[in-house]
């Protein structure tokens, strides 16, 4: 099965701190009304985030909780942080709290949803996120439908997973987040040409994992492609060289 654990909420703090144009607050911060002196460090904390500094971006994260205590942004900022710490219950609270504040959210919203089913609450997700699915104000409903698609698939409801992966793709074809899921559900259904179709989209928009890497040389393997399979094998072997999925691809490395 697909370890969705962080990709849909890493894509999330990239997304929001983009916003964030410097390392510092801009001058004169305390003319500014409470909300906006809080977003302002919710702002610093998304991009310590995105750099891995944990540490400073909660200070960050609580500084802009205890200027505007109503401030959705923070506690979803701090909900980002907790999850990515490991903090399961910690990141379900926050992110309960951001949603609670602003139903309208709807990057908490997503994010809240997408964690309780990565996290053993799938039918609550579900529900969180259904809420919101079909709202004519939802300018993230791509994203809604990306987090049904991860609680179909963790609940192993592929049929309802490939229609929401797939709404996903018709918006955004290269989404690494949605082609993989649907590499995946191909090969289980063994329809192994739509497998290869979705991998080598996969490694077209740029990026590697190594989930799809093992699933490449399983599938050209099943399609009798043995030197295209051992092509996905030696990646595998320089991209990831501490994969335990290597010794199952020894023969076909050695005798290449």
């Amino acid at each position: 099965m697909i370890n969705f654990r962080g990709v849909v909420l890493s894509a999330v703090v990239v997304a929001l701190s983009a916003c964030t144009t410097t390392g510092s607050l801009p001058s004169q911060p305390e003319k500014w009304k409470p909300d906006k002196r809080a977003q302002a460090h919710v702002d610093l904390g998304l991009d310590y985030l995105r750099r891995g500094q944990f540490k400073t971006a909660r200070e960050e994260f609580d500084l802009a909780i205890s200027i505007d205590p109503q401030s959705a942004n923070a506690y979803h900022g701090k909900g980002l942080l907790m999850a990515q710490s490991g903090y399961t219950e910690d990141a379900k609270k926050l992110f309960s709290k951001a949603v609670g504040i602003d139903a309208n959210n709807f990057l908490a919203v997503n994010d809240y949803g997408t964690y309780l089913c990565q996290n053993g609450e799938i039918q609550k997700g579900i529900d969180v996120l259904k809420r919101v699915e079909s709202r004519a104000d939802n300018r993230l409903a791509t994203n809604t439908q990306l987090g049904l698609g991860v609680c179909n698939f963790e609940q192993d409801d592929m049929a309802e997973a490939k229609k929401h992966f797939r709404a996903v793709l018709i918006v955004s074809p290269t989404l690494h987040q949605a082609l993989q899921p649907m590499a995946e559900i191909s090969f289980q259904e063994q329809n192994y040409l739509s497998a290869r179709a979705f991998i080598e989209r996969f490694i077209a928009s740029g990026v590697l994992s190594e989930k799809i890497l093992v699933l490449g040389v399983n599938t050209e393997l099943e399609l009798g492609d043995k030197e295209k399979a051992r092509q996905y094998a030696k990646e595998l072997r320089r991209s990831y060289p501490t994969s335990s999925e290597l010794e199952k691809f020894r023969s076909l490395l050695t005798n290449g």
